[in-house]
This record gives C-alpha cells, structure tokens and sequence, in this order.
C-alpha cells in the first residue's frame, strides 16, 4: 500500500514496546491497553486512506488477504469446502492466498506448486503468469542457458498453462493459505523441479552431489567391467575343466 500525506503514524510507533517478546506483554489485554486501542484507530484510518488510492485489483486483493487471515490465521489443515481435511501431497498445484508482502515478493492470490513439506508445513514455489519472466526462464530443454531462479512450468508437463516457477521465492507455509487445490504434475517433472531449488539455494551441497553421482556412476560401469571380466574368466576356466577332465579320460582335446 503506497503511502499518503495525510496519513500519521505516531500512535503506532508509540506501542512497539508492546510487541517485545516479555511475559508482561503476552499476559496483557489488549482491550485494557489504551495506547494499542488508539494505534488500532490510527490504523484503520490510514487503511481506508490507503486502500482508495490503490487499483480495485489490489484493494479487493488485499482486503481478501486481511480478512482470511484474521478468520484463519489459527487453521493449520487444508479443509474442503465440508470442512474435511484434505491430505497434502508433493506434485500438487495449489490457488493460495501468500497475503501481504513486500517489494518484488508474490503477494495475495496465486497458484503455487507444493515440492516438499515438513512438520505440518508445505514448501511452496510461487507461480505467476508473468511473461516478463518466461523468456529468461531456465528449463532443461527449451531453454538450458537460462537463469535457473526462474523455470518454465509448461501445459505440456502437467501445468494448467504455460507459466514460471519463481524458485527464488520459495518457501514453507501454513497449509491454512490453501484455497484450492487446482492440478498435478508427474513425479519426473517434479524431481527436476526439485534439484533445481537445490541448486540455486546450496550450490555447494548440489555440486558435491553430483560428484558422488558421477563417482557412483564410474564405480558401476568399473563393477559392471568387472563382471563381465569375472563371467569370461569363469567360461575359460570351466573350459579348461572340460579340457583337463577330457584329457585325464584319455580323450583327445586338440
């Protein structure tokens, strides 16, 4: 929300003290705080200030996300319309609200790929239609050369319509951000996906890994010689066997 000339903001910065991680604070009301009362005014009057000067898009948006947050910001499951929990899986494209952010972060509603998730929460990559983005977008057959931060998410792997992964933006959430759930990619597609986060969060780590991958892969083909060599070896020697049971038979072996 941009900000206003007619707008004051002293109320709120007098109650910063209140949010310090103390006992005292945690234990008190705030409906018994004046100071938080009129911060809260203050707030509200500002708000609306705000909101008359934004699009209709990003003031219907933000009010959305405000609204959902204050109904749900204590649900930690993804619920269908019945109210039903609704179990979370890898692979799954979500609508989801991401809420208010700051400069350049996805904000509001938006789809989002789960790629991962822990301890009740979901590790999501941000989605956007964006066509400033797909051109520079990486993907390991269209388009190898290009910055890996972005990937090409197409119709043709599973994608509602050809899009961008944002992976810079990744990160876990609450499953209670979930509106929808709106498709699946494959499991082949999402393992890509998932390496490709690797690689531009630990380069290191993705690096060592796929030495140990090569290293894995040389120490097979030399098992694999080796077997082969081992099987020739055991056709000679039964050979020779032959040969040398012929020969004690008094059997000619030329």
């Amino acid at each position: 929300m941009r900000n206003s000339e007619n707008m004051f903001w002293g109320d709120i910065h007098n109650i910063k003290r209140f949010s310090e991680n103390t006992q005292d604070n945690k234990n008190r009301e705030a409906r018994k705080t004046s100071s938080i009362i009129l911060a809260a005014i203050q707030l509200m009057e500002n708000y609306i200030k705000g909101i008359k000067i934004l699009s209709a898009y990003d003031a219907a948006s933000l009010i959305l996300s405000d609204s959902n947050w204050i109904r749900h910001n204590s649900r930690s499951d993804f619920l269908d319309d019945n109210g039903k929990k609704i179990v979370i899986n890898p692979g799954t494209i979500y609508y989801l609200d991401f809420g208010n952010t700051f400069s350049d972060e996805l904000a509001y509603f938006h789809h989002g790929l789960c790629i991962g998730k822990k301890d009740g929460k979901i590790l999501i990559v941000p989605m956007t239609s964006g066509n400033r983005y797909f051109s520079n977008s990486y993907h390991p057959v269209n388009n190898p050369t290009a910055s890996k931060k972005y990937r090409q998410a197409l119709a043709s792997e599973g994608f509602g319509k050809d899009c961008v992964l944002k992976l810079n933006d990744a990160k876990f959430i609450s499953p209670g951000r979930i509106d929808k759930e709106t498709g699946l990619i494959n499991q082949d597609i999402l393992r890509q996906i998932q390496e490709q986060l690797c690689s531009i969060e630990f380069p290191q780590l993705y690096q060592e890994l796929c030495n140990l991958r090569k290293r894995k892969e040389k120490s097979q083909k030399q098992i694999m010689d080796q077997k082969k060599v081992i099987s020739q070896l055991k056709q000679e020697n039964n050979e020779l066997k032959m040969k040398i049971k012929k020969y004690n038979n008094g059997i000619d072996t030329k």
